[in-house]
């Protein structure tokens, strides 16, 4: 009888061994398991900032209060509405310089279990506006590069273009679309930086290249340069709605803006054309900061250019019908691809063509979205192109501005994140980590 009590008291040991070592492990992946809910918590936090900083919605009507004691610092509180049957959470928000160009999102998410301590997970996001020329070439189907055609990049900020002196290989060629070979480098092209698709790999003809400064000599295609995951968002683009200055259809030699003309609240003068025609010597030239919307088509051949004259005056042309730049060019004389602008404001159901060629060469952007751009002139392209679809042909080069990386565009105003990072450290501390205790977080940390 003894022994059967002290082996019943032994296996009764085991058993309460047993049940606790599973309660605790219960509870252990139970706090596990709202540890990644209370970052889901801090990323649905940091997703609310971003969505009111890019539409204008930091104010009461959506929850949001002004921090006292700022002018541009708003924070968030949402302790309802997360009930997980054992827990509960919460979220709390806050954005600094919630009108600027550079916001900073900071959210903490908290879950709350009966008799057991709060989970809490601090997330901090440094947001800037995305850039709409971060890229050399982008289109939405396919990209084309035959003939003797050379891509490679440079920055506007140390002059034009040098093959010696200003020479980089940061271009990006990109297309969105998923097709089989979306991108065709011929057999002669060459693209000195790197090559995105959406997910196919691009076709490289015998003796076509994609390297870098760092590819090794001898390879022909450095694979570590492309990428299969490209996405962009390519906005449809609109003309300025101010009054314009109607010019009627221009065929001849004209300067802008015309003496006399008045300037817009905004610093620059608009104007509008029903076409744009020069076939012979005719030049139009542009001498200060000028918007030209062109409602038909606009053809440059001949002899006849479009000249950008001075030491910063700027153009943006808006044109939803076909454009042929030829003859003799557009002459930049700023240097500055950021300084002309061709905007394609084609719809996407309608269809447009954007042709550069001639002898003259295009210092400029070209944002056409739903336009099939064709490049071949012989003088070369500097700065950057979005189009539906492109081809670069003949003798052509293309030089990206890397300058055009870090340009604002009020095209897609909205923010990206920058730098993200878990604050985990104690608040205080110092540390570049350290949990962020100012309202609405006191009471957390």
């Amino acid at each position: 009888m003894l022994a059967a009590l002290v082996l019943a008291a032994v296996t009764a040991v085991i058993a309460s061994s047993f049940l606790f070592r599973a309660a605790q492990e219960a509870r252990l992946a139970s706090r596990s398991y709202f540890q990644s809910v209370a970052l889901n918590l801090a990323e649905a936090g940091i997703e609310e900032g971003l969505y009111a900083s890019n539409t204008t919605a930091l104010d009461t009507a959506n929850g949001w209060s002004l921090i006292t004691g700022t002018t541009d610092d708003y924070s968030k509180t949402i302790t309802s509405g997360f009930d997980f049957q054992q827990a509960t959470g919460e979220i709390y928000i806050r954005v600094d310089g919630g009108t600027t160009l550079t916001p900073t999102v900071l959210a903490a998410g908290v879950i709350r279990i009966p008799q057991q301590p709060p989970m809490m997970k601090q997330i901090r996001v440094v947001a800037g506006k995305r850039q709409l020329w971060s890229n050399g070439l982008v289109v939405k189907n396919t990209l084309t590069f035959s003939g003797t055609t050379s891509i490679d990049s440079y920055d506007s900020n140390l002059g034009p273009f040098n093959s010696s002196t200003n020479r980089s290989d940061q271009a990006t060629v990109a297309t969105t679309s998923t097709a089989l070979d979306p991108i065709v480098v011929g057999s002669n092209a060459s693209i000195y930086g790197y090559v995105a698709t959406g997910a196919a790999e691009p076709e490289v003809g015998s003796g076509g290249t994609i390297y870098g400064s760092t590819t090794p000599s001898g390879t022909l295609v450095d694979t570590s340069r492309i990428r299969h995951d490209f996405t962009a968002n390519l906005p449809d683009v609109t003309a300025p709605t101010g009054t314009a200055i109607s010019l009627g259809a221009i065929s001849t030699s004209i300067s802008l803006p015309r003496v006399g003309d008045p300037v817009g609240a905004n610093g620059r003068y608009l104007y509008s054309a029903s076409s744009l025609s020069a076939a012979g010597t005719e030049v139009v030239t542009v001498t200060d900061d000028v918007d030209l919307i062109v409602t038909g088509s606009i053809s440059m051949t001949g002899n006849s250019s479009l000249v950008i004259s001075g030491i910063s005056p700027s153009l943006n042309i808006y044109c939803p019908g076909n454009i042929t730049l030829s003859g003799n060019g557009v002459v930049n004389s700023t240097n500055v691809p950021s300084n002309m602008t061709i905007w394609g404001t084609a719809p996407s159901s309608g269809s447009q063509t954007i042709t550069v060629g001639g002898n003259g060469s295009y210092t400029g952007t070209i944002y056409a979205p739903n336009a099939d751009a064709t490049l071949n002139g012989n003088g070369g392209t500097s700065g950057a192109v979005i189009a539906k679809s492109a081809v670069i042909s003949g003798n052509g080069e293309f030089h990206y501005d890397i300058r055009l990386g870090g340009l604002p565009t009020s095209l897609d105003p909205h923010f990206r994140p920058s730098t993200w990072c878990e604050l985990t450290a104690t608040a205080g501390s110092g540390n570049a980590f350290a949990r962020d205790n100012r309202t609405p977080f006191a009471t957390l940390f």
